[in-house]
């Protein structure tokens, strides 16, 4: 790690869930216009802190050790939207308050307030894809009615390195709930 890493905190996948969303709703997005994510960096992104020093991640692996208390939880991935024509999402459903409570309560260890929270997947972001050809990409994907249930059992703080091929993500550390008894 540099002196100072672009990071963030995720759920991350495991590759059959990032393997199963690429078939079935990344392939589908043109690549004429758009930037669709790489398979290996599809994760839901709960906390984006931005460039942080060793000692910080350190700092914070302390701080968010608490967290191991929190119980694993189901999520059901699904529903298809953009934001400001400029990203594509894939959402969630069943477990979207355990998700936000996440995010908040990650956000109370570090002493960070989140900034408006809505749990998403990045699917892809647009390069030189007019509004309408974004609309119409959401409303293909849509069709597919795509639906998954993963459970949550940690989430991982990343180490972001942006590349002329898209960002390079690293797992700097992992936080994993306890199994209830």
């Amino acid at each position: 790690m540099n002196d100072r890493a672009r990071s963030f905190f995720a759920v991350n996948f495991s590759l059959d869930v990032q393997d199963e969303i690429t078939r079935t709703l990344v392939s589908k997005i043109p690549s004429d216009g758009f930037g669709r994510t790489r398979v290996e960096n599809l994760h839901l992104t709960l906390f984006f802190l931005g460039n942080i020093s060793k000692e910080q991640v350190e700092q914070l692996k302390e701080k968010t050790l608490s967290l191991t208390q929190t119980n694993p939880f189901e999520i059901e991935l699904n529903g298809i939207g953009h934001f400001k024509n400029n990203i594509i999402w894939l959402g969630t459903g069943k477990g979207t308050p355990e998700i936000q409570a996440l995010a908040t309560n990650l956000g109370d260890a570090i002493g960070i307030k989140p900034a408006d929270f809505h749990a998403h997947i990045t699917l892809a972001r647009t390069k030189s894809a007019s509004p309408r050809s974004v609309r119409e990409t959401v409303e293909k994907l849509r069709s597919e009615k795509y639906s998954k249930k993963i459970f949550v059992r940690g989430f991982d703080l990343m180490q972001s390195t942006l590349t002329h091929q898209g960002p390079r993500y690293k797992v700097l550390f992992s936080i994993c709930f306890e199994e209830p008894r």
